[in-house]
């Protein structure tokens, strides 16, 4: 009789116990689910994306970059996003450009060094080339000529390492019409490491760049959308370590289907660059590990 009493007031406990956990059986969610994430319908179309290369994101407004806040004002920002580690030119540039990390695409290395290698992932210029799309590329550092080398750009520059020959090389791309092009400023970078990152001397090269980004900016079309960011901040005279004042970088886009002076919540890092242009271009990009930035965007 006790033994029965025993038995039935284990049933009755594992019933309460089942109830109380809302009746769910074992084949019920062990976890609160994710949200798909909302897609915008968006209007395609051409991209321009403008690196400025160890741009740190707290030296726009203390350098009075107006250009790019202007971008910032009419489109949708970070101040906050984040680079690869090591934060290095050219790995954080394949990233940036293939929606890839360092540990997938390889690239660690960070000079035209071709016997070490290619880039092996897809490019966005691949991706666009495959569509039927037109790319061009402006750059001011030698390192760039990786990209040259995968044969998915049609049209690829390299200029001395001023800011102004690049806008001007990048301005006489944009007549060309490319439906992407990518374009790399490289002064700010080089005066980090002669003169020290956010010294009067490199503040004066951020400003610089500025005005490079508003001359190339109003040399194309309207329905262009333009991403400005960097590959790496700095600090002191140097870069490359896991320091927030290394890894923290810009992040503005600006087109016609962007939000408006709209500060970005969500986290954003380099590979999202890549997989937003591939979105804006209207191009598959499943399988990068970057992801488009929908909060950006407002559906047409």
């Amino acid at each position: 009789m006790r033994i029965a009493r025993t038995a039935a007031l284990l049933v009755l406990t594992a019933a309460l116990a089942l109830a109380g956990c809302g009746g769910r059986g074992p084949t019920g969610p062990s976890g609160p689910v994710t949200p798909a994430p909302v897609i915008p319908v968006i209007t395609t179309g051409k991209v321009a994306i403008i690196s400025i290369d160890g741009l740190r994101a707290d030296a726009i407004q203390i350098a009075g970059a107006s250009n790019i806040l202007a971008l910032a004002a009419r489109g949708a920002f970070s101040w906050n996003a984040q680079t690869i580690y090591p934060s290095t030119t050219l790995p954080s540039h394949v990233s940036m450009l293939t929606g890839y990390s360092p540990e997938a695409h390889g690239m660690t290395w960070d000079e035209y060094e071709p016997t070490r290698g290619q880039i092996t992932v897809p490019t966005i210029f691949a991706l666009a080339r495959a569509k039927g799309l037109r790319t061009s590329v402006v750059a001011g550092k030698e390192k760039f000529t990786h990209f040259r080398d995968t044969g998915s750009c049609d049209s690829f520059a390299l200029a001395p390492a001023l800011d102004d020959e690049v806008a001007s090389r990048a301005q006489s791309a944009s007549s060309a019409a490319p439906d992407l092009l990518f374009i790399h400023l490289p002064q700010v970078d080089l005066t980090g490491h002669e003169k020290v990152w956010m010294s009067v001397d490199y503040l004066a090269a951020v400003r610089r760049a500025d005005a490079a980004v508003g001359r190339i900016a109003a040399s194309l079309p309207p329905s262009t959308t333009i991403i400005v960011t960097a590959d790496h901040g700095g600090h002191g005279q140097n870069h490359g370590s896991d320091d927030r004042q290394d890894t923290t970088i810009p992040w503005v886009i600006a087109g016609p289907s962007t939000a408006r002076g709209k500060q970005l919540s969500g986290a954003i890092v380099t590979m999202d660059t890549a997989a937003t242009a591939a979105f804006v271009l209207g191009v598959p990009a499943q399988a990068m590990q970057g992801r488009p930035i929908y909060e950006a965007f407002v559906s047409k």
